[in-house]
């Protein structure tokens, strides 16, 4: 019997037991479905992380910070240690002809307020002008901060749309508005004098959607006046980051800011060092935790898999048993060995095939569902389905070839002696 033969006897089999066979395909569906979602969800979740990272300057961005040294004396921090606004001046005309912008932040801090008998939480962050540069981030109303302010130490602050349009109704209308907070047990008078527009990426877009929650907390103020707040009179920093020109080497500009800088105002510190990591290198440390991720979670969708080609085996038993006497006479009339085991092996590779496509446009469907939900398309890679066909053919053969070798292994007389 040839392969054209034996898969119209296959088919003619499933069509004989439609339930049985889908069932017995449901664990495949499954499986690759799973598998093929997840190879979707994972480029989703990968295109998301990048374009929030190449958003803020991708390959040339470069952050700087200070670290224990391997033979450090302490396992603390002083206020000695950290980075001062002369350092990064320093850096900033040291390297200009590098540097497209720097960026500091001298932390944060929890704040609150009270509007119309309702309790809101803030994060107040202290920024130079380079922040919203290096963030990308758009004013669409008044002004950012400036180094005006930074100087002044500048009651003033730069709010979300959001914040604008539920504390003041639109943000032309906030401009000039007082918002009063209480931070640290103190309460505060700042002067809105601009408004950004605040953007979600796309995994914190399908958070907002899933818990309807779209109210953003973040408030910008001068790194100066959040350390007026926080009642230290000089501004220092654990890291700041640089956005470099285009065309400049980044490991080779980094690599030289370190050492000027660990040169100039650490090589005395007993503990502490200026570290340094590049863009690219954060790109791959993503990337690689994306795809630990991505493995770990298709191991587990394996493990569907390997159930449903327990169930192949299984109900191709069962077809054995109910087939006897067939086999039986098949034999009788000179079948050989290879023949009966070929028919059972490509009847569980055609149920393992069906339910392997099916579960692939299930996959691909519910993956395309689920970047429509975050608001970042992808598709799952050629790879991927290749992997997910030959896999579904692989558990077509491994678990059918016992059930067939049984088959043929049957007594014709036997056999035919079967009830």
């Amino acid at each position: 019997m040839n392969l054209g033969e034996n898969i119209k006897m296959a088919f003619s089999s499933l069509k004989a037991n439609k339930m049985r066979a889908v069932l017995t395909m449901l664990g495949i569906i499954i499986g690759i479905s799973s598998v093929i979602m997840i190879a979707t969800m994972g480029n989703i979740m990968e295109n998301s992380v990048m374009d929030i990272f190449n958003s803020q300057g991708g390959s040339n961005l470069v952050g700087f910070q200070i670290m224990m040294k391997n033979d450090a004396v302490r396992n603390y921090y002083t206020s000695d240690d950290l980075i001062t606004e002369e350092m990064v001046d320093k850096i900033g005309e040291q390297f200009a002809d590098d540097i497209d912008v720097v960026s500091i932040s001298n932390g944060s801090e929890s704040a609150s307020m009270r509007f119309h008998r309702e309790d809101l939480d803030l994060v107040v962050y202290g920024v130079n002008p380079g922040y919203i540069r290096q963030s990308m981030t758009e004013v669409i109303a008044g002004r950012y901060i400036t180094e005006k302010d930074i100087d002044k130490r500048g009651s003033v602050c730069v709010i979300s749309d959001k914040q604008a349009e539920k504390l003041y109704g639109s943000p032309r209308e906030a401009l000039g508005k007082t918002l009063s907070f209480n931070c640290m047990g103190t309460g505060y008078d700042f002067t809105v004098v601009g408004v950004y527009e605040y953007k979600l990426n796309g995994l914190m877009s399908a958070m907002v959607n899933m818990t309807g929650e779209d109210w953003n907390n973040e408030v910008y103020i001068p790194y100066t006046a959040l350390a007026k707040i926080e009642g230290v009179s000089e501004s220092t920093f654990f890291y700041f980051y640089v956005n470099i020109n285009n065309g400049v080497d980044a490991e080779k500009f980094a690599s030289s800011v370190r050492d000027y800088m660990n040169n100039r105002w650490y090589r005395s510190n007993d503990s502490m060092e200026v570290w340094y990591q590049t863009g690219e290198s954060q790109m791959s440390m993503m990337s690689d935790v994306m795809g630990i991720i991505s493995t770990v979670i298709s191991v587990i969708a394996g493990i569907s898999l390997l159930v449903g080609g327990i169930g192949v085996m299984n109900i191709m038993l069962v077809s054995v048993t109910e087939r006897t006497r067939e086999i039986g006479v098949r034999k009788a009339l000179g079948a050989p060995n290879g023949a009966i085991r070929s028919q059972f092996i490509i009847e569980s590779v055609i149920i393992c095939l069906i339910g392997g496509a099916i579960g692939i446009v299930l996959g691909i469907l519910l993956g395309n569902i689920a970047g429509i939900i975050i608001g970042t398309m992808a598709s799952p890679s050629v790879g991927s389905i290749i992997l997910a066909v030959s896999f579904s053919m692989a558990i077509g053969v491994f678990f059918g070839y016992y059930p067939a070798n049984r088959a043929a292994k049957l007594d014709p007389i036997e056999a035919l002696r079967y009830e």
